[in-house]
């Protein structure tokens, strides 16, 4: 498989352990994790399950939240890609988180547009899904760019979401 997934800006991998540190900036930020359904970090220990959890599934898959290095400061600043939707499947969704002070950036657009390339060239999926709290319109003014029309409303991760779809532009049909 071609990782890292690079960008102009970014580089996209798949997390190791020694990321925990950079990531608990992410998931111990109130701000930051208002939109995710899990309360943020109290400390590094309750982050690094989380990092785990991401090696794992890109251990079982092939794909995972991987992590996000900004090239010019070498910092990992988030993570984006690929998941089972539900954390079950079968269907996959795309999905990014950035540290705030990456927020207004591009970043996560820039990201979340080549995880897509990737779903749709790399790993031939048929067709590509992200959900979203309904609030959340930076995360919707994102998914837009990137393409993914929106379906309407569902009920994902036990939340009511804002769904939104992509098919792979490679297959006819």
């Amino acid at each position: 498989m071609p990782l890292p997934l690079h960008t102009p800006r970014l580089m996209i991998r798949p997390f190791t352990p020694d990321d925990v540190e950079a990531m608990h900036v992410l998931f111990s930020d109130p701000e930051v994790m208002r939109y995710i359904p899990r309360p943020p970090s109290q400390d590094i220990e309750e982050s690094r399950p989380r990092v785990e959890r991401h090696i794992r599934i890109h251990e079982t898959y092939g794909y995972a939240l991987w992590a996000i290095v900004e090239k010019a400061s070498a910092m990992v600043i988030g993570d984006a890609g690929l998941i089972p939707f539900e954390g079950k499947g079968p269907e996959v969704e795309v999905g990014y988180h950035l540290r705030r002070d990456c927020w207004g950036k591009g970043y996560a657009t820039e990201a979340a547009a080549e995880c897509l390339r990737y779903g749709f060239e790399e790993l031939r999926l048929p067709r590509i899904l992200a959900v979203t709290f309904p609030e959340n319109m930076a995360s919707r003014r994102v998914l837009t760019k990137i393409g993914m029309t929106e379906q309407g409303m569902t009920r994902a991760y036990d939340f009511d979401c804002v769904l939104f779809e992509m098919k792979n532009p490679l297959e006819n049909g």
